[in-house]
């Protein structure tokens, strides 16, 4: 275990990302609610590294105890779905894993974080790349969000083949996860 001594946790936690200790990240985050609020101020770092490794831990967060993210549930997410269009790929990914993971966390709360995320999912839709658009058709339907129905409708005869970091999500083509997401609305 890492103890941190008095100092910014901030730049002890960019130290230890930089130095892919993930793990001792993930041990101080779950049990240090201002270690939290220090890793989610890194998600606005320059480095697309840090950024991307932020992001993986905090899904590593929502893998093991996710109870610590309850009460910044609905900012992490608006900031995962806005990584989701980053030009960095790493970036992207990790985004798209941990919105994923943060909506399917979220039971009960899915009006209130489809209403915070439907209009950056509709933009996505409108004006991403395939593999965004396939994403956020994606997100759209574990949402429930009915209102999105006739945008992903106009994706259902795409065969443009996409690469999502889920399992099952790997060149398919984009209708068919919109045909997936229509069939949960």
């Amino acid at each position: 275990m890492v103890i941190l001594p008095f100092g910014s946790k901030k730049k002890k936690l960019k130290r230890l990302i930089e130095e892919e200790r993930f793990e001792d990240v993930l041990s101080i985050v779950t049990k240090d609610k201002k270690s939290l609020n220090s890793l989610m101020e890194l998600l606005e770092e320059p480095s697309p590294g840090i950024r991307g490794d932020v992001l993986l831990v905090l899904s590593m967060v929502t893998e093991k105890d996710p109870s610590p993210l309850g009460p910044h549930m609905e900012m992490l997410l608006q900031k995962a779905i806005s990584l989701t269009r980053d030009n960095n790929p790493y970036v992207k990914e990790n985004a798209m894993v941990l919105s994923y993971n943060l909506v399917r966390l979220s039971s009960g709360r899915t009006e209130k974080l489809k209403g915070m995320v439907l209009e950056d999912l509709l933009a996505a839709i409108k004006d991403g790349d395939r593999n965004t658009k396939a994403f956020a058709v994606m997100m759209l339907g574990e949402l429930g969000a009915a209102e999105a129905r006739r945008e992903i409708e106009s994706l259902v005869e795409v065969e443009d083949k996409v690469i999502l970091p889920f399992e099952g999500k790997k060149w398919v083509p984009l209708g068919e996860i919109a045909r997936e997401a229509l069939e949960k609305l």
